[in-house]
């Protein structure tokens, strides 16, 4: 498997870049004459929501369950709109973060095509394109030189290259898995989690800051649940990337530095 753009440069592919890029690309596609926009949540909610607001085109987006490898549209409405695109020879923009190694675009292409069953009426866009992707884009901006980093993106090891390892039969140690949503279990500051807010990994919070504040560097999680003041403050200037929650009364409440 080809993985040798985590090597590269780190380049943080920020909001205004975003911005600029799909204001770079707008009379293009006004001209493509596209009627619908799709974006494959979570990664292409952004752009696609941008481009809608620029081209004023409707806008709607694709579930992508990775552990299935299944494209689903819910909004059944979509279908209609789909519909009238075909018959008024209109295209329908398909918009990702990254057509990178992952599956995830490729899929939602297929499955896209599996009922507007005209490649020509399909264009794709995404913000990050890898010179080995397996879905070309017909819009995007060529990162293969460099490992772009998105806003929604945290640490190094992404979901989608966990889901490239398991299809092709690859091991990763247990340490360089990415786990999105850590809980820090402490005995006097209980966090009394509610069920529906998923967690990933746990670690239990024993008085030693250092070593725990290694544990979550190698874990590398995106969301933190925790109440522990002098560790909250610990976490916001060590991993300024994440997203820390304190529990409050069965409510979450998301911690900033201003709030320390």
């Amino acid at each position: 498997m080809d993985t040798e753009f985590a090597s590269f440069p780190i380049y943080f592919y920020g909001y205004d870049d975003i911005e600029t890029f799909c204001l770079s690309q707008r009379e293009k596609l006004a001209q493509e004459n596209v009627g619908l926009i799709l974006g494959i949540l979570r990664g292409g909610a952004m752009p696609a929501l941008m481009l809608s607001q620029m081209l004023g085109i409707p806008v709607d987006f694709i579930h992508y369950d990775r552990q299935e490898a299944k494209a689903e549209i819910n909004n059944r409405k979509v279908f209609d709109l789909v519909n009238a695109c075909i018959e008024e020879g209109k295209r329908i923009l398909l918009v990702d973060d990254v057509a990178g190694v992952g599956y995830t675009l490729a899929n939602c292409y297929d499955y896209l095509l599996s009922f507007v069953q005209d490649e020509s009426l399909i264009r794709v866009l995404t913000l990050v394109h890898h010179v080995n992707s397996r879905t070309q884009a017909d819009y995007c901006k060529d990162c293969s030189s460099v490992h772009a980093i998105l806003p929604w993106e945290r640490y190094v090891t992404s979901r989608q290259c966990v889901d490239d390892f398991v299809k092709a039969e690859a091991a990763l140690i247990d340490d360089q898995r990415y786990k999105k949503i850590l809980a820090i279990d402490d005995s006097s500051y209980p966090l009394n989690l509610k069920q529906e807010w998923r967690v990933d990994c746990r670690l239990e919070f024993q008085g030693d800051s250092q070593s725990i504040l290694g544990a979550i560097q190698t874990i590398g999680p995106e969301e933190i649940y925790c109440n522990n003041e002098s560790l909250i403050s610990a976490l916001l200037n060590d991993f300024p990337f994440s997203i820390v929650y304190k529990t409050i009364n069965n409510k979450r409440y998301r911690i900033t530095a201003c709030d320390s």
